[in-house]
């Protein structure tokens, strides 16, 4: 069964644009696209599974618009030519947003993030709960064992911008060098101190004083060329660690 797609934009042009976006990827299906943000409030009423939604527009901003209609969407995507309203969209739990001109490697890359991850969602969240509930006694990583047989490398935390997760290793980032050790991202998570580092996915834990920019589920790091997306699961707590460390 196709999933159903609903756009919101004052320019026609935008729709026209998401309509071939959406019309190119198998799976999903264009159900009805709406050029006044009003009737758009009027109209849906019924669960689908993609609402993309533009900000300025007449009458009421997308902003508000999504307010109303989060709870009938599974994704709730901005599609904004403005980045200002980043933060905002993540306190409305939007999935992602978009800045224009869309291209469509970047449409189908977020349409598969956020397929892949809702796939993987439950699974993550059993996870979070299972960390939880069994008490961890914090260790300073320093030590880490290398590929060599007793060889092992000295890792100062400070030092760490992040920690992927690749199969059943991890390869810990600094800025100067990368270390590939045998273990779990679970077990490095513990490990480091939940003031100085974030997990923002199943694949990724990053140190929060590395943060150099976010545009909306996109983080960027210093001294780092990847762009990171936040997984739902995680975002949440994100949220609280942005509000937390935000200047009044």
């Amino acid at each position: 069964m196709d999933l159903k797609c609903i756009i919101i934009d004052d320019d026609q042009y935008a729709i026209d644009a998401l309509v071939k976006y959406v019309n190119e990827i198998p799976g999903l299906t264009v159900h009805q696209t709406f050029l006044k943000p009003l009737e758009a409030l009027i109209s849906i009423d019924e669960q689908v599974d993609f609402i993309f939604l533009d900000i300025e527009m007449p009458e009421i901003s997308g902003l508000e618009l999504a307010e109303s209609l989060r709870s009938k969407t599974k994704f709730l995507i901005f599609t904004t030519s403005h980045p200002s309203y980043a933060l905002k969209a993540f306190d409305l739990n939007a999935s992602q947003y978009l800045l224009k001109p869309i291209s469509f490697s970047k449409f189908a890359l977020t349409i598969n993030f956020l397929l892949k991850n809702s796939h993987e969602s439950h699974k993550a969240e059993q996870e979070l709960k299972d960390q939880q509930a069994v008490p961890t006694k914090k260790i300073q990583l320093q030590f880490i064992k290398a590929d060599q047989k007793y060889t092992y490398h000295y890792i100062n935390p400070d030092d760490i911008i992040y920690v992927a997760a690749a199969k059943n290793y991890v390869v810990i980032h600094t800025a100067k060098e990368q270390f590939v050790t045998h273990m779990g991202l679970n077990h490095i998570d513990a490990a480091l101190s939940k003031d100085d580092f974030i997990r923002i996915s199943k694949s990724y834990l990053i140190a929060k004083n590395a943060i150099k920019k976010i545009e909306g589920s996109n983080v960027k790091l210093k001294n780092c060329d990847i762009e990171f997306q936040i997984g739902s699961v995680y975002r949440p707590a994100f949220i609280d660690f942005m509000n937390s460390s935000m200047l009044a």
